[in-house]
């Protein structure tokens, strides 16, 4: 995906709104016709910028050290981490959490399995534990715990997966923005596993802010 000069513009401008507390939602609209983006231009606006306040409460939130033990919202990781090794669009954003645009497009992928398989011998390496989180809302969630259950990990699934990770106040690796402005401590453990792997990942117009 290029990024057009008129993106930057767009960004500071979408920037400038959701920092005087605009809705995210008319700001977008307005931003959008102004530019004429083009929707993976929204997309990209709408899953990477956030006000300077949401950036500050996500970043105090970063645990530096490598915790004893952590949840894990399976399928954002999961297919985030698809969505980088396909060399899908994927974008470090503004607040230094790795997203994609695919809208989910992976969901029902079989290759999750194996990106969740990845990410796990990656944390037993580094001594974390751990629990795998999937919403059994998603097709044959069932089918894919019970297989990874047969590779021994400790997996979990639950009508709504974004809701029981925040309450469940420990540390948490995801990339879904509301769950990381909830949650009690959060982990970046596709952005550690990407720095390991030297896997290079897009940025935006706001990368030297990052």
């Amino acid at each position: 995906m290029e990024l057009r000069r008129e993106l930057a513009e767009a960004y500071k401008d979408y920037k400038y709104f959701l920092n005087r507390g605009y809705s995210r939602k008319v700001a977008l609209e307005a931003i959008t016709s102004r530019y004429n983006l083009s929707v993976k231009e929204k997309m990209l606006l709408y899953r990477c910028v956030h006000s300077d306040d949401e950036i500050k409460a996500v970043k105090s939130k970063v645990v530096k050290h490598l915790p004893k033990s952590i949840i894990i919202d399976g399928y954002n990781i999961g297919i985030t981490f698809l969505s980088i090794v396909y060399d899908d669009e994927v974008f470090i954003c503004d607040d230094g959490f790795i997203r994609d645009l695919g809208l989910g497009k992976r969901k029902l992928s079989d290759e999750v399995y194996d990106a969740l398989l990845v990410v796990s011998e990656f944390l037993e390496n580094l001594g974390i534990s751990f629990q795998i989180v999937l919403d059994s809302q998603i097709s044959k969630s069932g089918e894919l715990a019970e297989i990874l259950r047969n590779k021994g990990l400790n997996v979990r699934t639950v009508k709504k997966a974004d809701k029981q990770v925040i309450i469940s106040k420990e540390i948490v690796a995801s990339n879904d923005f509301v769950i990381l402005y909830n949650a009690y401590a959060v982990f970046d453990v596709l952005g550690l596993l990407v720095s390991y792997s030297g896997l290079e990942i897009n940025v935006g117009p706001w990368s030297e802010k990052i």
